[in-house]
């Protein structure tokens, strides 16, 4: 595909990023709506509206049973069944059905968006020259990990940390999560199982902070904003050491072996110390591996294991957020989402290179899915779990209760949401970005 950004100029290619972002997003619903609709017909539940978006209708057409509907913010979806937060006597209401029918109705949102996202992963696998495999072909000069009690050339990862490795793509992700720099593996070395305690490799600073002109600061993380730093400070001395361009900011830096460190910048014309930065790293991966023998049932059998490592990787992510690992100011809503989705869309248009938003898109579907199926109240799973206690003391929760419920819990969904599309839009007109 050529580069679109000669097609439609600067200006253009973002309009045009933002329309493949909502397009993208809107996709991702409509598959969750279409997998309760299909599954409502299938049932002869009656289906009130099939809406994509939220807020006032900007479009609308009345089918034989069902308003098919087009709202204004582009930000959700729902499938509204008759008798599905009230009584009804109508034979086709929600309500009337088999308990096994509406559990399966109610799930299967969840369960499309998680097809989409083996779909996706299978594309991305089928369109690249190479699938990653989890066995070392050799390390980089200078390598820390390739050590005597370290890893060897064409060990098989098979546990980072305690968690199995499913494919290439959970190495990276199972180290980011450590931030000690150093990691417990498990391999296959020559046919034995190898545990490899405390891998060291080597760290460097990553992520903190960009620049507009050389040590003036254009955006910087929110863990280094409250340390102390600010948008537009201009650093001049890193330690004491004063520092010219952003190549000896970057030198500098590294020598702090404990990434603590003191800055004297130039703020409101004025010198200002801002001291105990305690600044962000990275590991450096310091080993390749080989690819894999591409064909049909590698692709197929990759793309259930990404799709795995995905699933394992949003709820290690919540739990390092429950955890307190990440701080709330580090998640994305919708506004969020479709922010990084543009972005991501006018880096791969640049480039010609798509695998990495159809990366991100997948990691997005399976998301939603698994979110939805969280026992928590307004979610699919919240209603699930209330249909499960209907089968262990076979009675229903009464629906008065049950819409109660629903309803706190849907408050409370809304006013989270308000505060983190709040916070992204603050931080795009703040410049501080996602990531």
């Amino acid at each position: 595909m050529q580069n679109l950004l000669s097609i439609f100029g600067t200006g253009g290619m973002k309009v045009l990023s933002i329309l493949i972002a909502i397009l993208f997003f809107g996709l991702i619903i409509f598959i969750h709506e279409l997998g309760h609709f299909l599954f409502a017909k299938a049932f002869k539940v009656k289906v009130n509206e099939f809406a994509l978006g939220m807020g006032p209708t900007i479009f609308k057409k009345q089918g034989k049973e069902t308003v098919y509907a087009l709202r204004l913010f582009p930000i959700g979806g729902f499938v509204s069944m008759e008798g599905e937060d009230e009584n009804s006597e109508d034979e086709g209401a929600f309500c009337n059905k088999a308990v096994w029918k509406r559990m399966i109705i109610t799930a299967a949102g969840a369960i499309f968006n998680i097809i989409l996202g083996i779909i996706i992963c299978g594309c991305i696998l089928g369109i690249q020259k190479e699938i990653g495999t989890t066995q070392i072909s050799g390390f980089y000069e200078g390598a820390v990990s390739n050590s005597e009690n370290g890893l060897q050339p064409d060990d098989r990862i098979l546990e980072i940390d305690g968690k199995h490795v499913y494919c290439d793509y959970d190495i990276s992700f199972l180290m980011q999560r450590n931030t000690t720099g150093k990691y417990n593996f498990v391999v296959s070395r020559n046919g034995e199982k190898v545990t490899l305690p405390e891998v060291e490799f080597s760290r460097r600073t990553g992520g903190n902070f960009a620049f507009d002109k050389e040590n003036v600061i254009s955006s910087l993380s929110a863990k280094i904003k409250k340390a102390g730093l600010e948008d537009g400070d201009k650093i001049i001395k890193v330690n004491g050491v004063a520092v010219n361009s952003n190549a000896e900011l970057s030198e500098e830096i590294g020598k702090d072996t404990d990434y603590t460190v003191d800055f004297t910048v130039i703020r409101n014309q004025g010198e200002v110390e801002v001291k105990n930065v305690t600044m962000a790293t990275v590991t450096v991966f310091d080993f390749t591996v080989y690819p894999g023998v591409k064909g049909f049932s590698t692709v197929v059998g990759g793309a259930f294991r990404y799709a795995l490592s995905m699933s394992r990787m949003v709820y290690l992510s919540l739990f390092d957020l429950v955890t307190g690992k990440y701080g709330l100011n580090e998640l994305a809503g919708p506004v969020g989402t479709v922010s990084v989705i543009a972005d991501i869309a006018e880096s791969s248009a640049q480039s010609a290179d798509w695998s990495q938003l159809f990366t991100i898109m997948a990691l997005i579907t399976i998301n939603i899915g698994l979110f939805n199926l969280l026992p928590v109240p307004a979610l699919d799973g919240g209603r699930l779990f209330f249909m499960l206690i209907e089968i262990i003391f076979r009675k229903p929760v009464p629906q008065k209760y049950e819409g109660w419920i629903h309803a706190a819990g849907l408050v409370i969904l809304l006013g989270f949401m308000l505060i983190i599309s709040a916070s992204d839009i603050w931080k795009l007109i703040s410049g501080r970005g996602f990531y």
